[in-house]
């Protein structure tokens, strides 16, 4: 195996990047140099790996099921065989919430009102909306029925949350503050915020459709969280793989690195953890022959 690596990560402190993180600390005492890539987070990830620019990367289940399987974003496109080598755990919800001096208390009312409102969501290109983008369809509040009202749809990264000049907020949030948390906890701490309830029948269709299943964002986990809201469990693992040709003794390697390394996971600034009663469910995703040796002499396969 070459001695110099690239991680398809994400932007720096993300998930994605931070575990490509841990591995660069966990491979360089053997001699490597890893090199963890900021502009293979999103939809990017996947093309990084299985197109040949990055060695191995981390992205979410969902995602890399999609790229392989040719769905959503990644239609017409095609890449070599991928295999996992891990998965680790990170809790993360779908979620809402709405400026308390709007006065509405659901998004079924926000939709009936007409009224215009300024919306922040994510990208609405990227991969991470595939799951948003049903949210808000079910809820009439997609971004032509917004604009329709005479309101706006921004992308999270775009919003100014010091300055309260946004009405609802529909996203992702999972623990820790990182690059993308952030943005809950500025907005929490900046804006009164009331979080909504998602409806039953949506979180149930949402969990028959594979995308995660009925959970709740923890009481008081942000400011103006008073209660666990219902929310959108969402699929809690990322994917640690590579190509499936990557040389067997190397992941055998890294994934023994993995798995006695731990405390790695767990002591980083968002939460995740190696779990070894789930790291080897990956989703749907092969597990490549060097971790799956691993796994059988760790007795975890």
């Amino acid at each position: 195996m070459k001695k110099s690596l690239k991680f398809a990560g994400s932007s720096v402190g993300e998930p994605w990047w931070v575990l490509g993180d841990v591995t660069r600390t966990l491979l360089e005492p053997l001699g490597y140099e890893v090199e963890v890539l900021t502009a293979s987070g999103s939809t990017n990830n996947p093309r990084f790996v299985g197109g040949g620019k990055a060695d191995f990367g981390a992205t979410v289940p969902e995602t890399l099921g999609w790229a392989v399987r040719g769905e959503e974003n990644f239609k017409g496109e095609t890449f070599v065989p991928v295999r996992a080598i891990g998965r680790v755990r990170r809790p993360s919800w779908l979620t809402a919430a709405v400026r308390y001096e709007t006065g509405f208390t659901s998004l079924e009312q926000i939709a009936a009102s007409g009224r215009p409102i300024r919306l922040a969501t994510n990208d609405l290109d990227s991969i991470a909306s595939v799951v948003p983008k049903k949210v808000l369809a079910y809820y009439h509040l997609t971004k032509d029925e917004i604009v329709a009202n005479g309101g706006e749809v921004r992308r999270m990264r775009d919003v100014d949350w010091r300055g309260g000049d946004i009405d609802v907020i529909i996203t992702n949030l999972y623990m820790g503050r990182t690059a993308v948390t952030k943005h809950w906890m500025t907005a929490s701490e900046h804006m009164n915020l009331r979080f909504l309830d998602l409806a039953d029948d949506l979180i149930a269709q949402l969990g028959a459709d594979g995308h995660g299943k009925p959970g709740h964002v923890p009481f008081h986990f942000l400011r103006g969280i008073d209660r666990p809201i219902k929310a959108l469990d969402r699929v809690d693992g990322i994917l640690i793989y590579c190509p499936a040709d990557t040389d067997e003794e190397f992941v055998y390697t890294l994934t023994k690195l993995y798995d006695s390394n731990r405390d790695q996971f767990f002591n980083q600034a968002v939460h995740m953890a190696w779990d070894p009663a789930a790291v080897t469910n990956t989703e749907g995703i092969e597990l490549h022959p060097g971790a799956v040796r691993y796994y059988r002499e760790a007795g975890l396969l």
